[in-house]
């Protein structure tokens, strides 16, 4: 690993620690040390995971893949009910959300399987929980691997033409209402401005009313009184739009830029280590699409779908997968 990496990785990290610790100061300053608490425990996953080398876990992949099944299961047959879904297990001190621990794990699995298609298994379990965009970003760990298995990409043109004709059953027997009205209110929020399109519409007008520098800290309308839902998990864009405008949020894009230009360097640099390569891709894809997907849903270009955005959505346990996740892909 050269040591070239090493410097637009901390540069990039600590621009979205310092938004991310910022914007909880002045959006939710009672959870401002939980959530600094999490970044220390994922400094220290990120030095564990340098400890591993995913090529000598080939012999683990069956104990991962199982125990990772019965972590999903837990919120399920505990039956820890949050606003109508079973994601989280209470430990007493806080919550852990096993869809998000579990990513870097199912990576490991995917990448030293022969049967990749298993993964269908935990998605269908957080299905059940339900947690679609936990599903969907679960399923994006296995893009890479289906890139380079022609066999699987075969498969995969073939499951799609099916899921296509399959749409119309879908939709109206494995969507939950929720579901099919963040679709609904996707194509047109003004049609229940006050009911499933609100949290979208308070979303723009935050987004917009931010301008170039923004309203302020502390200062932005829609967060500060409550307009703005989630304004620190799923909508911590739009917030931060608003308090530190369009020169905050270009902070941001930025430093998801260099972070992923630099694991993609470090991905193409294990030309002799498949297993590196796919893992290390797996992640960047995952970290690319869930910023692309929720701030898309934050512009109200995307249907909402409770993806959060890496590392600056409060979430102990996207944070810490995700600080684990970069320190696998460092460990060489």
């Amino acid at each position: 690993m050269s040591k070239n990496n090493w410097l637009p990785l901390i540069i990039s990290l600590g621009i979205l620690f310092s938004i991310n610790m910022l914007m909880i100061s002045s959006l939710a300053p009672s959870i401002l040390l939980k959530q600094f608490v999490s970044w220390v425990i994922g400094l220290v996953l990120f030095a564990i995971g340098t400890q591993i080398n995913p090529k000598q876990i080939a012999s683990s992949k069956t104990l991962i893949f199982v125990s990772s099944c019965i972590a999903l299961l837990l919120p399920i047959l505990l039956n820890n009910i949050t606003r109508g879904s079973r994601r989280w297990i209470d430990i007493g001190l806080g919550t852990l959300q096993p869809s998000e621990l579990v990513k870097p794990w199912l990576m490991l699995f995917l990448i030293n399987t022969n049967f990749p298609l298993l993964i269908l298994i935990p998605i269908a379990i957080i299905m059940v929980q339900p947690d679609l965009g936990s599903a969907i970003t679960v399923f994006m760990l296995l893009i890479p691997i289906i890139i380079y298995n022609i066999k699987l990409v075969k498969i995969s043109i073939i499951a799609v033409f099916f899921l296509i004709l399959a749409s119309p059953f879908i939709w109206n027997n494995v969507f939950h209402d929720y579901q099919r009205h963040r679709v609904i209110n996707f194509i047109n929020p003004q049609s229940d401005p006050l009911g499933k399109g609100y949290n979208v519409i308070q979303s723009q007008i935050a987004i917009g009313s931010g301008g170039v520098w923004g309203k302020g800290y502390r200062k932005g309308t829609q967060g500060q009184l409550l307009f703005l839902p989630e304004k620190h998990t799923d909508f911590m864009f739009a917030a931060t739009s608003e308090e530190l405008g369009l020169i905050g949020i270009t902070l941001i894009l930025v430093s998801y830029y260099i972070l992923i230009k630099t694991l993609l360097k470090v991905a193409f640099s294990f030309t002799h280590n498949k297993q590196q390569l796919l893992f290390t891709l797996g992640i960047t894809f995952q970290i690319w699409a869930q910023a692309f997907i929720n701030i898309g849903m934050n512009l109200g270009i995307l249907p909402v779908t409770g993806i959060p955005l890496p590392f600056l959505s409060v979430g102990g346990s996207s944070l810490m997968a995700l600080m684990f996740s970069l320190g696998v892909i460092f460990s060489s």
